[in-house]
């Protein structure tokens, strides 16, 4: 429940993240002050950050392992009781060949343990992942 908002008026965040893993920190500060400044409380904010500062990873890491060029989207919208955040790459879709992720392959786990709703659309051109949190207010 965004305190400053009234249901569904913010304005959508949206950035554009190069395939540089030196651009997550400062991109999670963006959407940081973007939550806080329309009332989502701090719980939400770090567990919302928690989960998309791994899709944003994972796009840089796996989407475009082969495309250091490639831009990752990073949208957030505000809807009435719920975050909706989409991450996207227009990178290579990898299908996961074992399901064993060794010592790493964590992402998916910490998204679907700290979101209410996940989804990975993985094609060709690209793959969405879209998380939802219902909001717990401050």
């Amino acid at each position: 429940m965004p305190g400053d908002d009234p249901a569904g008026t913010a304005p959508a965040f949206t950035i554009d993240l190069p395939a540089d893993p030196a651009r997550l920190a400062p991109t999670r500060e963006r959407l940081r002050r973007w939550l806080r400044a329309h009332g989502v409380s701090e719980w939400d904010v770090e567990t919302v950050l928690m989960a998309a500062g791994e899709a944003c990873a994972n796009a840089i890491e796996h989407g475009y392992r082969f495309a250091p060029e490639g831009i990752t989207t990073l949208r957030a919208e505000l809807r009435d009781d719920h975050l909706v955040v989409e991450v996207r790459d227009r990178g290579g879709w990898r299908p996961d060949a074992d399901g064993d992720p060794g010592d790493r392959g964590r992402g998916r786990m910490i998204m679907d343990r700290v979101m209410d709703e996940v989804s990975i659309a993985g094609a060709p051109d690209g793959t969405t992942v879209r998380l939802v949190k219902r909001l717990t207010g401050g």
